[in-house]
C-alpha cells in the first residue's frame, strides 16, 4: 500500500507534530501522495477521496507542489481516476457560489490548460458527460469552457439532467450558438432517452438567432423530437 495511506494508522501520532511543523509534515508527506496516483486501484473505498484531494492541491494557490508534479501525478491515474478527478472539477465550480466566474478562470482553465492530460486517448463516456456538467457550471463563461473541452464532449446516455441545467441556466438564449453546438455534441445516438427539455432549449435557441432553424445540427436535433418538424 502506498505510504500516504500508512499514515492514515498512525494519524494520533502526528497530531502534535503537524501542528508545531506543518510545513515538514506535508513535505514529509508530499513525494508518497504523488506516488499514490500510480497505485490509484489499490485506494479501495478511499478512491473517490484521492482525486478530489490532488485537484484541491492543484486550484489552491501555493508552493508546496510544482505544476510538473500535479500534471504528472494526473496523469498517471486511470481512466477512472480521471472521471473521478474530472467530477471533482465540476463539484468545485458549482460550489464557488458568486465567484464562480473568477473560479473558471483564474483555476479551473488554468489547471485544464497546465495540468489535465490532453491527449485523445484518455476520453471515456463518463469523463465526457462529466465536462459537459463544466461546461455548463461555468455559466457566463459557457463559450469558453466549450471551446475548451469540446474534444472532450461526446453524446452522452442518459443528458435529461444536463440538458435540463442549460435550460434553467438561461445558456440558450445568451449563448445560441454555442447551446446549439453543445446540444449536437452531448445528444447524439447513442443518446438512450430523449431529454424532457431539448424542446425548449431549440425554441429558445430559434427565438434567439433565427438563422440557426436553418443549420443542419439544428434540424436534426428537431428531428428527435416527438413532432419531427423544425421549431
Amino acid at each position: 500500500k502506498p505510504a500516504f495511506l500508512d499514515t492514515a494508522r498512525h494519524y494520533e501520532e502526528l497530531g502534535a507534530f503537524q501542528r508545531q511543523y506543518p510545513a515538514l509534515l506535508v513535505e514529509a508527506l508530499k513525494p508518497a501522495f504523488l506516488d499514490t496516483a500510480r497505485h490509484y486501484e489499490e485506494l479501495g473505498a478511499f478512491q473517490q477521496q484521492y482525486p478530489a484531494l490532488l485537484v484541491s492541491a492543484a486550484l489552491e494557490p501555493g508552493d508546496t507542489f510544482t505544476t510538473t508534479e500535479l500534471k504528472n501525478a494526473t496523469c498517471s491515474l486511470p481512466a477512472n481516476g480521471l472521471h473521478e478527478t474530472a467530477q471533482a472539477l465540476v463539484d468545485t465550480l458549482e460550489s464557488a457560489g458568486d465567484q464562480h466566474a473568477n473560479y473558471w478562470s483564474n483555476r479551473v482553465a488554468r489547471y485544464l490548460h497546465d495540468i489535465w492530460p490532453h491527449t485523445r486517448d484518455r476520453v471515456s463516456p463518463e469523463i465526457s458527460e462529466s465536462f459537459s456538467h463544466l461546461c455548463v457550471a461555468a455559466q457566463d463563461q459557457f463559450p469558453e469552457a466549450l471551446e475548451q473541452l469540446h474534444d472532450w464532449l461526446q453524446p452522452v446516455e442518459y443528458p435529461d439532467s444536463l440538458v435540463a441545467r442549460l435550460h434553467q441556466a438561461g445558456l440558450c438564449g445568451e449563448f445560441p450558438e454555442e447551446a446549439l453546438k453543445f446540444l449536437s455534441q452531448v445528444v447524439g445516438k447513442q443518446t438512450q432517452c430523449l431529454p424532457d427539455h431539448l424542446g425548449d432549449c431549440l425554441e429558445t435557441i430559434g427565438s434567439a438567432l433565427p438563422e440557426l432553424k436553418a443549420d443542419q445540427r439544428f434540424k436534426r436535433l428537431s428531428d428527435y423530437l416527438p413532432s419531427s418538424g423544425s421549431n
